[in-house]
């Protein structure tokens, strides 16, 4: 059985070290992606993939999730509206602000928000942080305001904006993480409540799409008028490539990896964001970018190992959860 156990958490540090390199690749690429095509229309067309190619899956293989997350539609209703939230403003952050940064924006105020959400959802069990987390959760603020000020003072490799572009960003990043961190907390009781992570995939999106959709209607001008055939065929492979199958892999990895391997996995991808940066060569390189993105790896590792520690010695508490955009924990019944 340990043995076992070890293969699964293995397979799953493999996908997540895949999720993470993934998604990487996606936040560089839709960094300057996002400068020339309207983010409404990459989330239309993103997120439709989505719902389109998991639910064909969860019809064939798994009708009773399907059913159960008819019986639980409140609440499939919510994780609707909060990750439609996450990732537009996600989408949105990434025109105004440095791709790294908005990584470590939107995924770092996961861990700090977490302990307060649990005690606001319905069937949750709030998490006690130990001393020595809740010192390196004020590591982790810091390199959350020190990002920030990167943005704000005009060190970042987009150079200056101007104030209000800069602070709506990271308004936009900050707000959007916390949106996904309610999203993925609603995920698990979900998934506690024997709905699977491809089948919860299939209906995740569906508001996302109607909301794009809706403001691409409603705000001036027409948001896909400057895109062509070519384009939105080049934006919906690498949407496939780089949100669909991301968010799919990142689902297993969950399931299979423990909360606390994910999130020190996850700690690395600002800084393989920048190294990515430099290789596509849109933006200049920044040590203050590079600085914030070593800091808040440093931070975000040591509070993972600091959780797994504290799991060891109360063996009852319940895991931390992992939080990112397109993730729900998986119990044991629906894995």
């Amino acid at each position: 059985m340990a043995t076992h156990s070890r293969t699964l958490e293995a397979r799953g540090f493999l996908l997540s070290g895949a999720f993470v390199a993934l998604a990487s690749m996606r936040d560089v690429y839709l960094g300057g992606l996002l400068q020339r095509v309207n983010p409404l229309v990459v989330a239309v067309t993103a997120f439709s993939l989505c719902t389109l190619a998991f639910l064909a899956v969860a019809f064939v293989r798994d009708r009773a999730g399907l059913a159960a997350l008819v019986r639980h539609r409140r609440r499939l209703g919510s994780v609707n509206v909060t990750t439609a939230l996450a990732w537009l403003s996600f989408f949105f952050a990434l025109r105004a602000v440095e791709p790294a940064l908005v990584q470590i924006l939107f995924f770092g105020v996961g861990p700090l928000s977490v302990t307060w959400i649990d005690r606001f959802v319905v069937g949750t069990t709030p998490v006690t942080l130990t001393t020595a987390e809740r010192r390196l959760h004020v590591g982790l603020l810091i390199a959350l305001v020190f990002a920030g000020a990167v943005v704000a003072g005009g060190l970042s490799g987009l150079g200056a904006q101007p104030p209000g572009r800069a602070l709506t960003g990271i308004a936009l990043a900050i707000g959007g993480g916390v949106s996904i961190s309610v999203s993925t907390v609603l995920c698990r009781t979900l998934n506690d409540a024997g709905v699977g992570p491809t089948t919860l995939l299939a209906l995740r999106f569906p508001g996302a799409v109607v909301l794009a959709a809706t403001l691409a209607v409603v705000t001036p001008g027409d948001a896909f008028v400057p895109v062509t055939p070519g384009i939105l065929g080049g934006v919906a492979l690498a949407s496939f490539l780089l949100i669909v199958l991301p968010n799919y892999v990142n689902q297993i990895g969950v399931a299979l990896a423990s909360p606390v391997t994910v999130r020190a996995v996850l700690a690395v991808g600002p800084v393989l964001v920048f190294a990515l940066q430099l290789v596509e060569g849109r933006l200049s390189s920044s040590p203050a970018t590079l600085a914030a993105c070593l800091l808040y790896a440093v931070f975000a590792v040591a509070a993972a190992v600091a959780r797994r520690r504290a799991i060891a010695t109360r063996p009852t508490e319940p895991l931390s959860l992992p939080l990112h955009a397109g993730r729900g924990r998986v119990s044991a019944s629906s894995r």
